[in-house]
């Protein structure tokens, strides 16, 4: 049967697991799953970030960051109605560009939805903070007991997972409820305290240039706050209707979420008091402080700091909604991120125990704890909430890439597949949704793309290990010894790249080697780390791509557009805004200017956009689907 090459029997077997799973959520459940995992914890803190480097125009950033979400929500809401499988965004990519595009970009959805239950619990501890001290500190770090609460949460969000998949959309309609509400009153009440006068104070609307506006969409949290409208989508195989319902739950939460967002800007920029957190007007950076709560709870200081009594009461209520709302979305998307996890173990990429489903549940059990483990060990090492949206914002915005190539190679590919949804003007919408997924990961920074490149090429080498034996036709030996090969290039790139690049990125550290060392040290030391990544991701690959077999060679040449768009991405970022500081390790002018390196990132995208869409092509997998579902054959099951 069909495997990534046909060796396996991958679909089926995965096909079989999927009718296991219980169809039990309505369109209302998707729709509040969907919105649920929007208004998170990114209400809570992205203002605050977002103001700090772009000042008022974080309004702009909202839009901008809108305009793009739209546009690959659009996108996902054909391949949802198409395919309307648990788990989908990471089982398309396989489908329709062979294995070794669907494990780069399955893998990048794993790495950003697996640590999203981990950043929201970390959102609870932070907010809690302003009544147990103890759990933050004085760096605006959370501490170690702070990290053992967070932990704690993250057990509780797979009890509520575990007691299946009912349970959880009627809970999380409730909760969701009291998210929109908290909100919508938020903005109300600080219309009451509203200062017109903080959008013209010293610097203007545009205080510090439009490279802040960009840069804060990826690194401040606002893309992050957006990107919760993928719920619909993963738990689309568990929909009684998924095909109707899916694509209306996913349209509607994204454009609900870019209407809230954008006032909620609005009104805590308005709202913020300068004199009362000791800022001269117009101090936007100031915002960033640790001196100040109008980071770590930037609408609870705004409402305690107004003379407005109801406002002091309406607080005291946002520190609730802070513990509310971050839970609400932790809980379900550790039940995103382990139908993610089930994906992939759908595709064949991991073990397939993970396609377990508990009898009584009807829940992927061993995945749900697979995810739980490991979003467990994320939170050690990136302790802020800011650290941790700019990461997760990149691993997630890489794999919606995928959104408008599913679309397209699922309609030249599988005509038969039917889709209820349709989405007309595909080609100028694909084209904005592929484009500005591609900015936003380039805007990151050089910081924040060294974060995902390091977890992302380091397990990129389990692929060698663990898929290309059995699915490409390449000897086990040689793929074991290109798998571990990798692994070590890899680990030691990424000690040598935190050591002598991205250590200058984060903070000045007085032993530093990188203190007092000149651009031109500081660009060959990135040099040398660029040569090494790109000899640890394309010599195997291009090693594998010979010895494999026909279908093989042709799946791993279908994904070298990905490889392509990652280093470009970051070798353009060294070199202009991403890597000159207060965003990158360099002193100084940038190499590439703004706007034109953001020109350059663009026509790069263009031209990668097309050869991502003529590397599509009919694989045995999509094959083998396309028969399945033309079959008629129930995914789920109703009782």
């Amino acid at each position: 049967m069909a495997g990534a090459t046909g060796t396996g029997d991958q679909v089926l077997v995965a096909d079989a697991s999927d009718k296991q799973l219980r169809r039990a959520l309505s369109f209302q459940d998707l729709f509040m799953i969907s919105f649920g995992g929007v208004v998170g914890s990114g209400w809570l803190f992205a203002v605050a970030g977002s103001a700090a480097i772009a000042g008022p125009a974080a309004v702009i950033s909202w839009v901008i960051a809108g305009i793009f979400m739209i546009a690959i929500a659009l996108c996902f809401c054909e391949t949802a109605s198409a395919l309307h499988k648990s788990g989908q965004l990471v089982r398309g990519p396989l489908y329709t560009h062979g294995g070794y595009t669907g494990y780069i970009i399955g893998v990048a959805y794993i790495i950003g939805s697996i640590t999203v239950p981990a950043i929201e619990a970390e959102a609870v501890v932070t907010y809690a903070a302003t009544y147990e001290p103890s759990w933050l500190g004085s760096n605006g770090l959370i501490t170690s007991q702070g990290l053992v609460v967070a932990v704690l949460l993250l057990i509780g969000f797979f009890f509520l997972n575990f007691v299946g998949i009912r349970f959880l959309g009627a809970f999380n309609t409730v909760v969701t409820w009291w998210k929109f509400i908290i909100p919508i009153l938020t903005i109300i009440f600080l219309f009451l305290i509203f200062h017109a006068s903080n959008f013209t104070v010293s610097g203007g609307f545009i205080p510090y240039g439009w490279p802040g506006v960009f840069i804060a969409i990826p690194s401040e949290g606002i893309a992050f706050a957006y990107l919760g409208f993928r719920g619909a989508a993963q738990f689309a195989g568990e929909a009684k209707n998924p095909q109707r319902d899916a694509p209306r739950a996913i349209i509607y939460s994204i454009s609900a979420a870019v209407v809230l967002y954008v006032f909620l800007q609005i009104v805590f920029i308005g709202a913020i008091n300068w004199s009362a957190n000791g800022l001269t007007p117009g101090n936007w950076a100031g915002l960033s402080g640790v001196t100040t709560t109008l980071y770590s709870a930037p609408f609870y200081t705004v409402m305690k700091q107004a003379s407005v009594a109801l406002l002091g009461g309406f607080a005291t209520i946002l520190l609730i909604d802070a513990i509310i709302s971050p839970s609400g979305t932790g809980w379900v998307f550790l039940g995103e991120a382990t139908r993610a996890v089930y994906g992939v173990g759908a595709d064949g990429f991991f073990p397939r125990g993970l396609l377990s489903i508990h009898q009584r549940t009807r829940i992927p059990w061993i995945a749900l704890i697979a995810t739980t483990v490991v979003g467990a060990f994320f939170i050690i090492p990136l302790p802020s909430w800011y650290l941790f949206a700019g990461v997760v914002t990149d691993a997630f915005t890489i794999s919606l890439l995928m959104g408008p190539l599913t679309l397209f190679i699922l309609r030249w590919h599988a005509p038969g597949i039917k889709r209820p949804f349709q989405l007309p003007a595909a080609m100028l919408v694909g084209g904005l949704a592929f484009v500005g997924g591609a900015l936003v990961i380039y805007w990151s920074e050089f910081g924040g793309l060294f974060y995902v490149f390091s977890v992302l090429f380091m397990v990129l080498p389990l692929f060698y290990l663990l898929y290309a034996p059995r699915n490409l036709g390449i000897p086990s030996g040689t793929s074991w010894v290109l798998g571990i090969l990798a692994l070590v290039l890899a680990v030691a790139d990424t000690a040598f790249g935190y050591v002598y690049l991205h250590i200058a990125t984060i903070e000045t550290i007085p032993s530093s080697p990188v203190v007092g060392v000149s651009n031109a040290t500081l660009t060959t030391y990135f040099l040398i780390y660029y040569v090494i990544l790109l000899v640890t991701a394309w010599v195997p690959a291009l090693i594998a791509q010979r010895l494999a077999s026909p279908d093989g060679r042709k799946a791993i040449r279908s994904g070298f557009w990905v490889l392509t768009l990652l280093f470009a991405e970051m070798l353009l970022a060294w070199f202009s805004i991403g890597g000159t500081f207060p965003f990158g390790p360099l002193n100084g002018s940038p190499y590439i200017p703004f706007p034109w390196d953001t020109v350059a990132m663009t026509f790069i995208a263009c031209g990668i956009y097309a050869w991502a869409l003529l590397s599509g092509y009919r694989t045995k997998d999509l094959a083998e689907v396309e028969t399945l579902m033309q079959r008629g054959e129930p995914d789920a099951a109703t009782t």
